[in-house]
């Protein structure tokens, strides 16, 4: 039997589609379903581009949650435009009574006219420049309907309906959902990360999510994403002469002051006298 990540890996080719399967359950904590970090975020290039700025961020935020929400709570299909103007499609993977799994299946546009007048309106309201997401938009999938979406949701759900019944359990050293909030924070770190986002994703507790990662990890999550932060500036100082301001910037620190201080404590000097005795 073929890995999950052979299979959507099989489905996307020559698409420009983007397959995803949220995991609610440690569904995806299996030797056959284990996905790389980009299958497990319905988030392309596009909506990258939709977040460069804070109220962007918070717009994409407010769509995914609402729709995890829906899918967790409500178990049934559904689909429709993010507020982006791009199209998905959304399949709950239900066994029994619980949902284990959510797969989305996206980055597509039914109506082209109708999904560039979408981005625009939100555009202005994000305050950002529409040109790109414009242009990247081209990169999505033309659709004349959902069908396609529809039928490649199913294959991908029951799949993992069939490993989940044919795999044995398996009892791991670290929970599945400290697994996955570390890879979030490994991935995204650098980004406006919170236990806050992570508990509309995985409709979990936002203070049971800080207790298990701390738990299972050995510090809290805001302690591992400074870290990760710490770790990338560290390196951008030894092996560049960028602006120190720059470098705060792109490992995730909004306040230069902060930095400063935060990297000091770390390491007992400011990152400008650290650079100067590297």
């Amino acid at each position: 039997m073929q890995s999950l990540q052979t299979l959507i890996n099989l489905l996307e080719e020559g698409r420009k589609i983007h397959i995803s399967v949220l995991d609610l359950s440690g569904i995806l904590d299996l030797p056959l379903t284990s996905l790389n970090f980009e299958s497990t975020i319905h988030s392309k290039n596009f909506c990258s581009l939709a977040k460069v700025s804070e109220r962007g961020r918070r717009i994409c935020f407010r769509c995914k949650a609402l729709a995890n929400r829906k899918a967790a709570e409500g178990g049934s299909a559904f689909e429709g435009y993010c507020s982006w103007g791009l199209y998905e499609y959304a399949l709950p993977v239900r066994i029994g009574e619980s949902v284990y799994a959510v797969v989305y299946v996206g980055n597509a546009v039914i109506d082209n006219e109708g999904a560039r007048a979408r981005l625009k309106r939100t555009a202005r309201l994000a305050s950002i420049d529409s040109a790109p997401l414009l242009s990247e938009l081209e990169n999505a999938e033309m659709l004349k309907s959902p069908e396609e979406l529809k039928k490649i949701a199913e294959i991908v759900a029951d799949y993992l309906m069939l490993a989940a019944e044919s795999s044995p359990k398996q009892k791991k050293e670290t929970h599945w959902l400290a697994i996955a909030m570390k890879r979030h924070a490994d991935e995204e770190y650098t980004e406006n990360l919170t236990l806050h986002e992570l508990s509309a994703t995985y409709r979990k507790n936002e203070k049971y999510l800080g207790r298990l990662f701390k738990r299972e990890i050995g510090e809290s999550f805001g302690e591992y994403v400074l870290s990760k932060r710490l770790k990338k500036a560290e390196g951008l100082l030894k092996t560049t002469e960028r602006k120190i301001i720059e470098i705060a910037l792109e490992c995730g620190f909004n306040s230069v002051s902060y930095f400063n201080r935060v990297f000091k404590n770390k390491y007992g000097l400011s990152p400008k006298e650290y650079r100067s005795v590297k």
